[in-house]
């Protein structure tokens, strides 16, 4: 059986490139399912990677497939753990950070004995 979608998908894909999300919106149809289309012109070489756009969620790069014969673009290297601390630190605001500074003060802070509880019951250590 033909997949309605599959001409739909080329045809969408032959003006500009887009990802998986932007095609699943121009061809009504859910994104696991122009994903699975796509994945399949790729392995067949109809398409290629033309360029990453950069995502919302976890800073992750997604390919944007472009109809045709092309040399596939190169993928950007993924954020290191201090980017992505630094890169949330500028975006926090004065409050956010006074708290944060806050709990990071209380990690370092040495919890003293109460010294009439400690003369009722002893010294802890034992």
């Amino acid at each position: 059986m033909k997949s309605v979608q599959r001409p739909r998908l080329i045809k969408a894909i032959m003006d500009k490139p887009l990802t998986a999300t932007e095609v699943s919106k121009v061809i009504h149809c859910h994104v696991r399912h122009a994903r699975a289309i796509l994945h399949e012109l790729y392995k067949n070489g109809n398409v290629f990677i033309q360029e990453w756009h950069p995502a919302e969620y976890r800073d992750i790069p997604t390919a944007a497939y472009r109809y045709g014969i092309g040399v596939d673009a190169v993928k950007p290297k993924p954020m290191t753990s201090t980017q992505r601390v630094q890169k949330m630190r500028e975006k926090e605001d004065v409050e956010k950070k006074a708290f944060r500074l806050a709990r990071e003060r209380q990690l370092h802070r040495k919890i003293k004995r109460d010294p009439l509880t400690a003369a009722f019951f002893g010294s802890a250590s034992k």
